[in-house]
């Protein structure tokens, strides 16, 4: 009986180990999608929400292997009594097929996923979460990076809203 438990302990370790080695052999290579290389590094814009302007810091970076690009997005007006973060996580494939996850302030139910597509200088992306719907696009335009968005949700009283809002984003370093 001893002899079939460390038989067995030696199969299990040698499976894992074998699929370990696996994994870590079959690394996709980096990725070299124009605009995501492009849109890397710091960016600030001016937008508005709710009446006031709000000063943003967009930060672009490509992380794991190149294969996912990561935005933090920080916000706030002047008095600061109106602040906003998030970060959102975009993975792409050859084609330039976008697969996306944004975390905020808002917590866990407000997660959002989406699904979009990368073509040329622009991304364009559909997501939702329990709470609403956006369709958001950025586009590299005359050297500035242009966001576009557009959310419909419910309010409080379970009438349909919708809202809307751009930045232009002009790159810090």
């Amino acid at each position: 009986m001893h002899s079939m438990k460390y038989k067995l302990s030696l199969l299990i370790l040698l499976t894992l180990c074998s699929i370990n080695t696996f994994a870590q052999g079959s690394k996709p290579s980096p990725l070299d999608l124009s605009f995501f290389n492009l849109i890397e590094g710091t960016w600030a814009g001016e937008s508005e929400m709710m009446g006031q302007k709000v000063k943003e810091e967009l930060t672009c970076r490509l992380d794991h292997n190149r294969q996912f690009l990561f935005i933090d997005l920080r916000a706030s007006n002047e008095d600061k009594t109106y602040t906003y973060s998030g970060t959102g996580v975009y993975g792409s494939d050859t084609d330039g097929n976008v697969t996306s996850w944004w975390f905020d302030d808002y917590g866990v139910k407000n997660v959002s996923t989406g699904t979009g597509k990368t073509e040329a200088m622009k991304i364009t992306l559909d997501s939702k979460n329990i709470n609403h719907t956006m369709n958001r696009t950025l586009e590299l335009t005359g050297g500035h990076l242009e966001m576009k968005w557009t959310s419909a949700f419910k309010d409080k009283d379970g009438k349909d809203e919708t809202l809307s809002g751009e930045t232009i984003y002009t790159k810090m370093k």
